[in-house]
């Protein structure tokens, strides 16, 4: 059996060889708390999906009252065809 100093020696050839040919660390190893499950998003992230959803929320909202304030509008306009409709048949 290899005692722990022949293995930590050959862990460090092995992993100068593998620089030496480009072969960079494994991602487990740089970044450990993805084996973990553990989630690294930032606030700053959170935050700016948080107010894209508000503005596109707010440009609905204004789509829908524009489009309900033009329905009032023909409504309107319908409604005052109607009556003088009935004052020329009169």
């Amino acid at each position: 059996m290899m005692m722990d100093a022949e293995r930590e020696k050959a862990r460090l050839r092995s992993e100068r060889w593998r620089r030496a040919h480009g072969i960079g660390p494994r991602r487990s190893a740089q970044r450990p708390w993805l084996a973990e499950g553990v989630s690294r998003s930032t606030n700053g992230y959170r935050r700016r999906k948080r107010t894209q959803e508000a503005a596109s929320v707010a440009r609905t909202r204004a789509t829908l009252d524009h489009a309900e304030a033009f329905a009032a509008a023909l409504t309107r306009d319908l409604a005052r065809c109607a009556a003088l409709e009935r004052e020329t048949d009169a």
